[in-house]
């Protein structure tokens, strides 16, 4: 009658959501009453927006107000409607390739996408370096001086991050970061550094536009490219930077890995 399922029914005994109104001790088959078909109505409606059965079971059995109903319900309403905008976003992408393969275009060369980052410490040179030329000779010794700093102390030297601090490009005075994470280690067990050199931490991120390019080094302009490609989708999206950008190094020049990771900390935009 309500079109569920003996496995269902099966399942909602056990957990104690709807148990039936009699067994047979010799059979074993459950035996509901006309009565037990409103509960079940109930739990069938509240599954439907999207509560789960614990949620139901509350309601169903522990005399919540309305006021911790209507909480729940109004929690739910926001995952809906966060569902539905995340969709929407993704329509919009999925409209946007189609369109640009309509055209005769390719498949783009720098794929952009989004994730999420945890929190990890650095070890770290923040410096203003005075021209956009000087930046790779100085960060070579920048990394160079951290490193040596970590492998002194015996502590493990992980992935070179560089950041750019500044919120709009510059070619003179650029307020940039070189870092090595610091993996696998608690902050106690980190020695006070030699200046300039900080230990800090690096803040977790819910939203993160990232672009990897592989042997960027031999790219013409190195990342010039893949910075652009990661700029117009972060404007295509509605989306705008929310931290320092920072550029991960995967491999190195002993290894012959050239792979390098750009990540914007982004927002969406109101």
């Amino acid at each position: 009658m309500a079109r569920v399922t003996i496995e269902t029914l099966r399942h909602y005994d056990a957990i104690g959501l709807l148990k039936p109104a009699k067994v047979d001790s010799k059979t074993g088959y459950r035996y509901y009453n006309a009565g037990q078909l409103q509960t079940l109505n109930q739990i069938l409606a509240l599954k439907e927006v999207g509560l789960s059965l614990d949620e139901i079971s509350r309601i169903l059995n522990d005399n919540l107000s309305t006021e911790e109903v209507r909480g729940m319900l109004k929690g739910q309403l926001v995952q809906t409607e966060s569902a539905i905008e995340e969709a929407e976003r993704r329509r919009q992408r999925i409209l946007s390739r189609l369109q640009s393969l309509e055209q005769g275009d390719t498949l783009p060369e720098y794929e952009v996408s989004l994730k999420s980052t945890e929190a990890f410490f650095v070890a770290s040179i923040r410096e203003t370096i005075p021209a956009v030329e000087q930046i790779p000779a100085r960060w070579n010794e920048l990394f160079t001086s951290i490193a040596n700093w970590l492998k002194a102390n015996n502590l493990p030297v992980g992935i070179p991050i560089a950041l750019y601090h500044d919120e709009e490009f510059r070619t003179e005075n650029v307020d940039t970061e070189c870092a090595f994470m610091i993996p696998g280690i608690s902050l106690e067990a980190i020695p006070e550094p030699d200046a300039p050199i900080v230990i800090r931490q690096m803040e977790a991120q819910s939203q993160v536009a990232t672009v990897v390019v592989a042997n960027f080094h031999l790219e013409a302009g190195g990342l010039k490219d893949a910075y652009a490609a990661i700029g117009r989708w972060i404007a295509d999206n509605d989306y705008h930077i929310s931290a320092a950008p920072r550029e991960l190094y995967y491999g190195s020049p002993q290894t012959g890995d050239f792979t390098s990771e750009i990540q914007f900390p982004v927002c969406k935009t109101e």
